[in-house]
């Protein structure tokens, strides 16, 4: 029986494959690992593609000193800014709306990825989080970053602001 069990799949496979000169229905888009793979798209005809919708929130650096004031009270937490990104087409209070989300396509929605840019080794940790949709898959992102640098090295412009 293991034997029949290709055979069997490919029949399937086949049956279910859309005959030539049959039109497309609408589905869902095939994904790996919620990604969409090479050659899918997210509807068929002219609908728009999945709305992008983010809330970023980037708190830090830290003060530049740790050192509690004469008085005895410590120093003022860092300062927190939030904006929000809207991608297809771009905008939103983002200063760096288009680069932000020519960042998030060109790594398929992934706020964090692999850099090459070395940064110093001072430890001024940012803190980032970034809440919403991307091309109407959720997004739920939080991170401490050592310093600025290896903030935008990165997460390119979705963090400059």
């Amino acid at each position: 029986m293991i034997t029949h069990l290709p055979a069997a799949l490919l029949s399937a496979l086949l049956l279910a494959a859309p005959t030539a000169g049959a039109a497309p229905t609408a589905g869902p888009a095939l994904t790996m690992g919620g990604v969409p793979t090479a050659g899918a798209t997210p509807t068929v005809g002219s609908a728009p593609a999945p709305a992008t919708a983010l809330r970023l929130t980037v708190t830090g650096p830290a003060p530049a000193t740790t050192a509690p004031t004469p008085e005895g009270a410590a120093p003022a937490a860092p300062a927190s800014r939030t904006v929000t990104l809207r991608c297809d087409p771009a905008g939103g209070d983002h200063p760096r709306a288009e680069a932000a989300c020519a960042d998030l396509d060109a790594s398929q929605g992934r706020v964090d990825r692999d850099s090459d840019i070395a940064c110093v080794l001072l430890y001024d940790p940012v803190e980032v989080r970034a809440e919403g949709v991307w091309r109407g898959r959720p997004v739920s992102f939080a991170r401490e970053y050592g310093n600025s640098c290896e903030l935008g090295a990165r997460t390119g412009a979705v963090f400059s602001f």
